[in-house]
């Protein structure tokens, strides 16, 4: 489904119109599908085989040059009610003052988003550079919301122990965090790509955003980098920790089958059917019961003093 947005007058804001005319055109499309890519390519000269690329669920961020317009595929991220992170292929077209947003599902990046981050912009270079802030943005929210996460984790693991939901959850923020790198990586390589003005797309103050973008990424993938570490240091801290409880429950294990065994030896010897010294005495039992107590708390002393356990 296609929208047009048209701005008259550099002083006006973006105004939804039904035939695409005015003095800056933003054409939106959401849900697009193969009629809308033969309508624009019909209606604008656009490249359909590159209009229908978006259609691919799998396309990764690249950027093209075809007649005099600039393609620019990103894709934008979206967090599901599982706490999953889905990125969607985005394309980006600009051509003078013509600018084309199309993405076959729905995104977040809505006209109220745009309109507030090209309010002072004067052509199409200035709406790309608005939707690559804007995408960025939303990446740099997810990324937040992740790192809380990894942090809360991080602070349980000096409370109580983590459970293993915790850890399942870890795969979770993992290819989280891989979705962040993949695709921040991919929109870097674009932004550097943009830089380059064999094309003369953007003018000294766009170049200048854009590389505030480009910076504001590599600080973003820095930080996405930092919370891999974070993660892979709370699990090697997680694992050191269930050994050395293991280890522990297994010497007091190992200590309560020694103790236990040492009574065991004197109660099998007068459990015998043969004759044994004083059995027929009162005191017998007594005498027993006694000296294997003695003996086991001669063996838990010398052991402690040993530090054998």
């Amino acid at each position: 489904m296609l929208s047009y947005y048209a701005k008259r007058s550099s002083g006006e804001d973006f105004e939804k119109v039904r035939t695409p005319t005015g003095e800056l055109l933003w054409v939106r499309g959401e849900h697009f599908d193969t009629a809308d890519a033969e309508e624009l390519s019909k209606q604008f000269g656009l490249n359909r085989n590159i209009l229908e690329d978006v259609t691919d669920s799998g396309e990764l961020p690249r950027a093209d040059f075809d007649n005099g317009k600039e393609y620019i595929f990103l894709r934008v991220p979206q967090r599901t009610k599982r706490g999953m992170v889905q990125t969607r292929p985005f394309l980006a077209i600009v051509e003078g003052t013509r600018f084309f947003s199309l993405s076959h599902a729905d995104t977040l990046l809505t006209p109220e988003i745009i309109q507030k981050a090209a309010s002072s912009s004067e052509g199409g270079s200035g709406l790309l550079l608005a939707t690559l802030a804007g995408v960025v943005g939303m990446y740099e929210e997810l990324i937040q919301h992740t790192s809380r996460i990894v942090q809360d984790t991080g602070q349980r693991l000096s409370t109580h122990e983590v459970t293993n939901q915790d850890f399942v959850h870890f795969v979770t923020v993992e290819d989280n965090l891989n979705q962040y790198q993949m695709n921040l990586e991919g929109i870097l390589a674009i932004t550097k790509r943009l830089a380059d003005t064999s094309h003369q797309l953007f003018d000294d103050e766009d170049q200048e955003s854009l590389e505030d973008i480009t910076l504001h990424i590599q600080q973003l993938l820095v930080g996405v980098d930092t919370y891999f570490k974070n993660v892979e240091s709370i699990r090697n801290a997680y694992g050191t920790i269930a050994n050395n409880t293991l280890n522990e429950r297994m010497k007091t294990l190992t200590v309560f089958t020694v103790l236990i065994a040492l009574p065991n030896v004197f109660f099998g010897m007068y459990g015998m059917n043969i004759d044994l010294p004083y059995q027929h005495e009162p005191w017998a039992y007594a005498a027993v019961t006694v000296t294997a107590v003695v003996i086991i708390t001669l063996v838990y002393t010398v052991a402690k003093r040993l530090r054998i356990f």
